[in-house]
């Protein structure tokens, strides 16, 4: 029995990965990436911004736990909330998908989206909560996707699209070219890195703030403004990427090194988080020496770091 259940996860990752960079290819088929160059490529002559405009924009993209657009109630929400409280001019937007290329998340408008309802459901259950690892597993391999030299393009392409649009919706005034900070935590800050390149091709000063994130060396980093990699000391997970060879100090060309020789790169220690669970970036259980929760920690941290660089004023969170 123990043998069939391991084949069985076994087959699921092979097929898994065999099946990530289809999506990509799909979508390119479609000549949506025709539409979507078209689209971010029209930014107009920058003209005064108005008072009441924000200063600057901030995407929330989620990590590699997520189903769908909306991000998780518990955790990731009252994060953008307490974000949000300690800055000023900033606006925050976070309906974005980012392991699909169309924003549809997996559990509606799909035909799989029975099946991943089902784990979604099963996640929930403390007996059955390691069904979500089928999740993990599904958007990690979307990761790689970004991450490959051979797809990525496709893939960032198609979801800097997603989140033009979702930053149209939300207000966004292309003309103003007000500059864009992409929020990605675990995954979703090489998600957020890939499609970063294709946002500054629109004249916008964007920058990518990496939350425990899993980065390679991504051709992004040739165009944006800067990347800021937050990381917990106990948060093995990111520490993986620097096995990607493109991030070795040996390599001296490339896009990573290139711009940590420049200065576009700062990477800060901010506690002692773990990726995930109790004690992790997003727990407001654990208590660090300072007084404050691992979350409050982290919330400041983000806010710090975009009021340092100019782009809000910092406020102090509400008692």
């Amino acid at each position: 029995m123990i043998t069939t259940i391991l084949l069985l996860v076994v087959a699921l990752v092979v097929l898994a990965a065999f099946l990530a960079p289809f999506e990509a290819l799909r979508w390119w088929g479609r000549q949506a990436s025709i539409e979507a160059s078209s689209q971010l490529e029209q930014a107009a002559p920058k003209p005064p911004r108005e008072p009441d405009e924000p200063t600057c924009w901030v995407v929330y993209v989620s990590g590699v736990g997520a189903t769908s657009p909306v991000i998780n109630r518990r955790g990731e929400q009252p994060l953008i909330d307490g974000v949000q409280a300690r800055l000023q001019g900033a606006k925050i937007v976070s309906h974005i998908y980012p392991y699909d290329m169309t924003n549809v998340g997996l559990t509606d408008g799909r035909w799989s989206s029975r099946f991943w309802r089902l784990v979604s459901a099963l996640g929930r259950s403390r007996f059955t909560s390691t069904a979500h690892a089928l999740v993990y597993l599904r958007n990690v391999m979307q990761v790689m996707v970004s991450a490959d030299s051979r797809y990525g393009p496709v893939y960032s392409l198609g979801i800097a699209k997603v989140i033009w649009e979702e930053l149209l919706r939300n207000g966004y005034q292309p003309r103003t070219r007000a500059p864009i900070v992409l929020l990605g935590w675990s995954g979703g800050a090489q998600i957020a890195l890939g499609a970063a390149s294709y946002l500054a091709a629109t004249g916008a000063k964007t920058s990518v703030l990496s939350l425990g994130g899993f980065l390679n060396s991504d051709p992004a980093l040739d165009h944006i403004a800067h990347l800021w990699h937050l990381k917990g000391t106990k948060d093995w997970v990111q520490a993986l990427a620097r096995g990607f060879p493109s991030r070795w100090p040996q390599v001296q060309g490339s896009a990573w090194n290139r711009a940590k020789a420049a200065g576009r790169i700062t990477q800060i220690v901010i506690g002692p988080m773990r990726h995930l669970g109790r004690g992790s970036y997003l727990s407001s259980g654990v208590m660090l020496p300072d007084g404050r929760s691992c979350r409050d920690t982290t919330m400041d941290a983000i806010a710090d770091t975009i009021a340092q660089a100019g782009l809000a004023k910092r406020l102090l969170p509400p008692s």
